[in-house]
């Protein structure tokens, strides 16, 4: 836990001891001009949190953020308000130092206070927005430390400037402003969270009893429960919870549907409507486990940019979905494949598209040429020209017979050639890849394995993500280019053959992300974590939720703070 215990060593390095004052305020600014003045930070005190403070106050010439007069403002109110409620935003009210505070509230309080007191109830309240702030901006923990395969860059570099910026607006509403994702999904889950949390707070809902599917028709207190369970969280009417004779029905099919498709199972449900094991595993997911998943993925958006920008490209990797955005609004969304879990997985991370490549060779990357190619050409030497692969002198770009090389003794860690895939029907990146250059060597492309894209989870590829309509993905890569109309791009993948770079008329942001749940257009959706990750990082966040030396704490600050 963070600790503030560190203002009366500021205080005492500096501070003129002064009687009483009829000006309170200015009193109390002269005390805090002398206390920031401290140039190594306090005991117990971050270089960069001190640093901030002490920038906060500078660019208000050492006036009080939180007084009015002798006693805190209505801001000073608000703020630990939202401490106290940091829980609402998924993040920990014990994780700030309250019990430091309610000491140097006392101290303000006490008849004989003077400015000092004053300016150290000040200088605390200021470094618990700079704590808070800095939470709600970049999340309370390091991404990379979490999660190794998280490389977007996080908001951490810019907190400092941001917080000082915010601490200038003239209410705390607009101090809190620039500091949460201001992102309709990001409040959405806010929302949510604070509904699941009631549900799990009154019990949670209702397990349904027994094994095996339920079917269309079906009677008894496996489909009550099933109806109680489906009403908890509002995919069925509460309205259309009846007595266990009631059998399942077409209202009951549709709100299963409904629960389907928001867990990623598919809306249109199993076989004839049957409640499968996949719908029952989700069904019984605690309602504590989903509060927690709905914690983490608010941390997470925390974690990403703030504002994407009005047109780019999102990755959900555990949803196996594209959306593509423009204007802020959604105008396309496709299926994807993703890489498989350990050694594939694919990287969260953005970058900018800047380029098109239709009928693009495959540069088979070296694990792959190790691993699958090597095995499968001393098993056959005519692999190779069979599907369409070239073996590549690399120091001439000539391509090599397979037949000169003696595949028997490859040793894998040193073979001197590189392997590519011809353009054609079979190349594994289909018949266009669209670029945005990084070192992971990561990009989207077609795929002529389209069966896949009927499964539910897709995660086959060695990293990149395929995409399941690349036509329409490159007419709105390149709309409003002229050189680049429907009917050009339909050409150039359809009709012509020949491997052409296409520049991208305005470069387009993509981001892959690693999201478990998240609001869409309103509505609360939940994923499987294919990667592992929801298991690694809940154990590093722990549990949210005040305590109840935290709650106790907060009720008397607030008390008190009322007077």
């Amino acid at each position: 836990m963070r600790r503030w215990r560190w203002l009366g060593a500021a205080l005492a390095a500096g501070l003129v001891v002064l009687g009483c004052h009829k000006d309170d305020t200015a009193a109390a600014t002269v005390a805090l001009r002398s206390a920031v003045a401290a140039k190594p930070p306090p005991r117990g005190v971050p270089a960069a949190h001190w640093r901030v403070v002490r920038t906060i106050y500078a660019d208000r010439a050492a006036a009080p953020l939180w007084l009015d007069g002798d006693r805190p403002s209505d801001r000073a109110r608000e703020l630990v308000q939202a401490l106290c409620h940091a829980d609402a935003q998924g993040l920990r009210p014990r994780d700030y130092d309250l019990a430091a505070l309610e000491r140097a509230l006392a101290a303000a309080e006490a008849k004989d206070h003077g400015p000092a007191a004053l300016a150290e109830l000040d200088l605390r309240l200021t470094a618990l927005f700079v704590d808070y702030g800095g939470d709600l901006l970049a999340g309370r923990l390091d991404p990379r430390a979490v999660d190794s395969g998280w490389y977007i860059k996080d908001r951490r570099r810019s907190v400092d400037s941001t917080l000082r910026v915010a601490a200038q607006a003239p209410t705390f509403a607009k101090m809190l402003t620039p500091l949460a994702p201001g992102r309709r999904d990001y409040a959405d889950l806010v929302d949510w969270l604070a509904r699941y949390r009631r549900i799990a707070e009154a019990g949670g809902w209702p397990a349904i009893p027994g094994k095996g599917p339920i079917r269309p028709g079906d009677r008894g207190p496996r489909v009550a429960a099933l109806r109680a369970r489906l009403a908890a969280t509002g995919d069925l009417d509460s309205a259309a919870v009846t007595a266990g004779a009631a059998p399942y029905d077409r209202t009951l099919a549709a709100a299963v549907a409904r629960f389907r498709a928001r867990h990623g199972l598919g809306a249109e449900g199993a076989a004839g409507g049957i409640v499968d094991a996949a719908t029952l595993a989700a069904l019984d997911v605690p309602a504590e486990s989903r509060v927690r998943q709905i914690e983490l993925n608010l941390e997470r958006l925390r974690w990403l940019p703030h504002d994407f920008g009005p047109r780019y490209v999102l990755v959900n990797i555990p949803d196996y979905q594209l959306h593509a955005y423009d204007g802020g609004k959604e105008v396309l969304t496709m299926r994807v494949i993703v890489g498989k879990q350990y050694e594939n997985a694919t990287p969260v991370f953005a970058d900018t598209m800047s380029y098109v490549v239709f009928h693009p060779r495959w540069n088979v990357p070296r694990s792959i040429v190790a691993n699958e190619i090597i095995p499968k050409m001393q098993a056959d030497v005519r692999w190779a020209a069979e599907h369409g692969y070239e073996i590549v002198d690399p120091k001439r770009d000539t391509v090599v017979d397979p037949g000169s090389i003696d595949w028997k003794g490859v040793d894998t860690a040193t073979f001197a050639f590189g392997v590519r895939q011809k353009p054609g029907p079979d190349n594994s990146l289909g018949r266009i890849k669209f670029m945005f250059p990084n070192s992971f060597d990561i990009y989207l492309h077609d795929t002529p394995a389209k069966q896949l894209f009927d499964r539910r989870e897709r995660d086959f590829s060695h990293g990149c993500v395929r995409v399941e309509e690349p036509e329409r993905l490159a007419q709105y890569v390149f709309a409003g280019d002229p050189a680049w109309s429907a009917g050009k791009i339909h050409a150039a993948l359809v009709e012509d053959t020949a491997t052409v770079q296409a520049k991208v008329p305005q470069r387009l942001p993509v981001y892959l992300v690693y999201l478990t749940a998240f609001s869409r257009n309103g509505t609360l959706e939940f994923r499987d974590d294919p990667y592992g990750a929801d298991r690694r990082a809940l154990a590093r966040l722990g549990r949210v939720e005040a305590d109840t030396a935290t709650r106790s704490r907060c009720a008397r600050l607030l008390e008190r703070l009322k007077r």
